[in-house]
């Protein structure tokens, strides 16, 4: 395993910071201590305490690759349904349960509604998760998988609801199976494909 570059040490800083005092309390000088770089080489990767703030908002929300395109090779339609089940099982992956995410999450959340840079990545992330959605229905709908006049933008907005609700609840500690959750919303989207 290869050791986290600098810039990786600073996103990591800026995380354990904002989890323990918060955004506004952290400080670029209490990330340079934290990753042992001086200002200037800290300044080198990011130009303020937002920049950095809003990388580390970005490296948080992995939830749905746009550029995987590897569905498109599915023509099966059993395989393509098992596609649809294992994708909620890899989002969940990347789901963290912690007290210091509950934390960092909430100030997320709070920031968004003042800093507006990080409303926009909101923003894109909901309108690019949509669009991945609706990318692998449409592929579904192209194979036979799905009716023809199969309604996928109100679907993918339906799997993104599901899906965005992952992060909480695994923050939370939620005893609720989620993966459960997630084969349902499935298993319901494909009813409703075939009395179309």
């Amino acid at each position: 395993m290869s050791e986290p570059s600098t810039r990786d040490k600073i996103v990591s800083a800026m995380y354990a910071l904002v989890a323990e005092k918060g955004y506004d309390k952290a400080s670029m000088n209490q990330v340079c201590a934290a990753v042992g770089v001086s200002k200037p080489a800290l300044y080198y990767y990011f130009a303020s305490k937002e920049e950095l703030f809003l990388d580390m908002v970005k490296s948080l929300y992995p939830v749905l690759d746009p550029d995987d395109t590897e569905f498109a090779s599915i023509d099966d339609r059993g395989e393509y349904y098992s596609y649809l089940h294992a994708m909620g099982r890899s989002i969940l992956a990347s789901c963290h349960g912690d007290e210091e995410r509950r934390r960092v999450l909430a100030e997320i959340d709070m920031q968004a509604t003042r800093i507006p840079a990080v409303a926009q990545h909101q923003q894109r992330l909901t309108k690019t998760t949509i669009e991945a959605f609706a990318a692998v229905l449409k592929h579904g709908a192209d194979i036979g998988a799905l009716p023809p006049r199969f309604d996928v933008e109100n679907a993918a907005q339906y799997l993104y609801v599901i899906t965005s609700g992952f992060s909480t609840l695994v923050a939370q500690n939620a005893d609720v199976d989620a993966v459960a959750v997630w084969n349902k919303a499935v298993d319901l989207l494909l009813l409703d494909a075939k009395r179309q």
